[in-house]
């Protein structure tokens, strides 16, 4: 059995290609992120129409039963990203002022914790950073295996403590609208499917 990034780390240090990824995270500032946050749960609350999400499944086929979910849970209209980052990396660039391809090169959008169905966390600022693109495939749900988690495990500690109590905003809500997630999905969601959907709406833990 051979793992490729195994092989990779025989020419570098595994602790300093990862402390590279983690020094070089550009993150929202905690006082925008205040605000950012305070404005995105207003625009929730006030079901305006102009909150989105990521696409689901392969070319948005999962799009109606998320678009009937939003209308019959949270009574709104909810729009799919054209791009499934347009929006987050709009909001991303205007506050840090950093610009792709012109400020910062070879970073990528990342969304630390996922749940990118999620009204409540695709364009939440505590949620969206940019990382070198080399560092990038560790952050992915495409990569597996060890070096996969240990390195999400510290990636995803140090913005949980970072913006820490609009994360617990977050679960708190969560908490309140999670039944009533569940009991639409029980009837509404074929079985095979269930799980996946539930999985947006969980609550975010710290890493250990």
């Amino acid at each position: 059995m051979k793992d490729g990034y195994q092989q990779f780390f025989k020419l570098i240090s595994q602790d300093d290609f990862f402390q590279f990824g983690l020094d070089n995270i550009i993150s929202i500032e905690e006082s925008l992120v205040k605000s950012e946050w305070s404005h995105l749960l207003s625009r929730i609350n006030n079901k305006s129409n102009e909150l989105y999400v990521r696409n689901s499944g392969r070319n948005g086929r999962g799009n109606d039963s998320l678009t009937k979910l939003y209308k019959d849970v949270f009574g709104i209209k909810i729009n799919f990203d054209a791009t499934n980052n347009n929006k987050p990396s709009q909001m991303i660039q205007k506050l840090t002022g950093e610009r792709k391809n012109k400020t910062i090169f070879n970073y990528q959008i990342s969304h630390v914790f996922g749940n990118t169905k999620n009204v409540y966390c695709f364009c939440a600022p505590w949620n969206v950073v940019f990382i070198p693109k080399i560092i990038d495939p560790f952050t992915g749900h495409e990569s597996k295996g060890e070096y996969v988690d240990t390195f999400q495990k510290r990636f995803k500690k140090i913005i949980y403590l970072k913006y820490r109590s609009y994360i617990e905003e977050y679960n708190a809500e969560m908490k309140r609208i999670y039944p009533m997630v569940e009991s639409w999905v029980k009837t509404n969601i074929s079985s095979n499917e269930k799980e996946s959907f539930l999985k947006e709406f969980g609550i975010i833990r710290p890493e250990t």
